[in-house]
């Protein structure tokens, strides 16, 4: 992911974003490569977040921004 991509996926989910929302606005068709490559390492350094933590595969599941980019 290129930096420009990085910033334009943090500023989609400034508001929640579900998995598919998320793989449609990068143009990605395998969920499962989409949470492998992008969202987990996001996660795991802090610039995203899930609504619901306590339940990382429920299907209500979104992911939202924590970076602030303006």
């Amino acid at each position: 992911m290129t930096t420009i991509q990085l910033v334009a996926l943090l500023k989609y989910c400034k508001e929640p974003k579900s998995r598919k929302e998320i793989a449609i606005f990068l143009g990605i068709t395998t969920i499962y490569g989409m949470m492998q490559n992008y969202i987990n390492p996001l996660i795991e350094k802090g610039m995203l977040k899930m609504t619901k933590p306590d339940v990382p595969k429920s299907k209500n599941q979104k992911y939202v921004s924590i970076n602030n980019t303006e």
